[in-house]
């Protein structure tokens, strides 16, 4: 009963409040303003929610949808139909299947294990070859460890297409007493183990070739089309002009380096204390507030007739409300979608994880002899321990090259944290626009210089 007169009078605000809107009053202006802005920002609410929804570090990101595979879902058709090729093909004609050269620039190695659930091996093979021209696949020596001790008991061991399309396909070669120490690591799930120690082989096996660099790949990913040309000439740029863009502020620091990442998820990169506007927010918020009564007023000054409309009050109103408000909208959107990455960039930090990286031939030996020390551990976190220990660079190729599809980890990982490893815009790629990017990507690839770098 008591609400009913307080009720009856709120009923009432919306007209009165139009009314003063419209009016010539003291509050007419101000009011104005308010709604004008307020509308505004409701119209740029709503487009970031259309476009920045993808960024795991906005307000607006929405986990529904963002997991799904669009472009993936077409490079796997693609791979599918590489793979159904190399299947059918005769044995007599297998040689029609383009294999590495005798001078690869990269020796590409992947380890793969059978798996309870999803096998995602074929696809990444698949989806690795499937669009590469003569010489791009010519520069490229393919080994695959199958890292099972009984590698029998895998999907893809005996397929005919993986031994006419790869250039190496094998198990362990390994003294008894080490393969019986690898299997009693295999039988307790001992990934930081076993993990090391295949990464460590297959990184062993690639430095007695010839090629210059050393690719390492999981085997639950999905390679955009175009990606060999673009590392070959973000391996050439790295050479030439370290990387202007950093996600650290030591970026002018130019040091030797130790990978080349073709992967990394966005879920690291957020808003932090390093960031100077983040850490001074209200230092921020206050400038902005001020550079915008200056330019009002400046308005005011320089055009007479917009003095009826920014009165005190709606000075007061566009400064103190209006302004902060898009302020705190710009940083609701996120720092990487302010911010994105792009080209080779130097990440030496926020890195994840071991999908695909690219090695210099001459940073191996120096990581190779680290894990002799070590023995077991994270096979990511020791390459970072490595590397900064001994003061090595890491880079990033931006945006990604490779995408993460593995939601059923091989290391009894939990689905949640499979898939905070996501490339978040991988999938909005658009596959004839990478197709005329591979055209331009290998009219550029300097092949002399790649064969003949021992950078480091």
């Amino acid at each position: 009963m008591l609400l009913s007169p307080i009720l009856r009078q709120l009923r009432h605000l919306p007209r009165l409040f139009i009314r003063h809107a419209t009016s010539s009053g003291p509050l007419g202006p101000a009011l104005r303003a308010f709604l004008a802005s307020l509308l505004l920002w409701l119209l740029a609410f709503q487009y970031c929610k259309f476009r920045y929804w993808r960024n795991p570090h906005s307000a607006f990101f929405r986990s529904e949808g963002v997991y799904d595979l669009h472009y993936s879902a077409n490079r796997q058709a693609q791979a599918a139909a590489y793979i159904e090729n190399a299947n059918t093909t005769d044995d007599g004609a297998a040689g029609e299947l383009i294999r590495g050269g005798e001078e690869p620039v990269i020796c590409a190695a992947f380890v793969t294990v059978k798996r309870e659930k999803m096998n995602y091996f074929a696809q990444s093979i698949g989806s690795m070859l499937e669009g590469l021209t003569e010489e791009e696949r010519k520069a490229l020596h393919l080994s695959i460890l199958f890292a099972d001790t009984n590698p029998a008991g895998h999907p893809n061991w005996k397929d005919p297409w993986l031994r006419r399309v790869v250039d190496k396909a094998d198990t362990y070669d390994i003294p008894d007493e080490e393969l019986a120490r690898i299997k009693e690591a295999e039988e307790k799930r001992n990934f930081y183990v076993k993990g090391l120690f295949d990464y460590k082989y297959t990184l062993e096996y690639c430095l007695n070739s010839n090629a210059p660099y050393i690719a390492i790949f999981e085997d639950d990913i999905v390679f955009a089309e175009g990606w060999m040309a673009r590392v070959l000439n973000a391996l050439a740029d790295v050479r030439h002009t370290p990387p202007a863009r950093s996600i650290l502020p030591d970026a002018s620091v130019t040091r030797p380096w130790l990978y080349l990442r073709l992967f990394y998820t966005e879920t690291a990169l957020m808003w932090e204390q390093t960031d100077y506007w983040y850490a001074n927010i209200h230092l921020a918020f206050a400038l902005s507030t001020f550079t915008g009564l200056l330019t009002l007023l400046a308005i005011r000054y320089q055009f007479p007739s917009t003095r009826p409309h920014l009165d005190p009050l709606a000075l007061a109103v566009i400064s103190l409300v209006t302004v902060p408000a898009f302020t705190a909208l710009v940083f609701m959107i996120g720092k990487y979608s302010l911010q994105p990455l792009s080209g080779v960039v130097k990440m030496n930090k926020y890195g994840c994880c071991t999908q695909g990286l690219v090695f210099p031939r001459t940073q191996v030996p120096g990581l190779l002899g680290y894990f002799a020390e070590r023995v077991h551990g994270q096979t990511d976190s020791l390459i970072e321990e490595y590397a900064n220990r001994d003061g090595l660079d890491r880079y990033a190729l931006a945006p990604q090259v490779v995408q993460h599809v593995g939601l059923q980890s091989s290391r009894d990982n939990i689905e949640i944290n499979a898939r905070s490893t996501w490339a978040f815009w991988f999938e909005v790629n658009d596959q004839k626009a990478l197709r005329r990017e591979h055209e331009r990507e290998v009219g550029r690839i300097r092949w002399d210089e790649l064969r003949g770098s021992t950078e480091g």
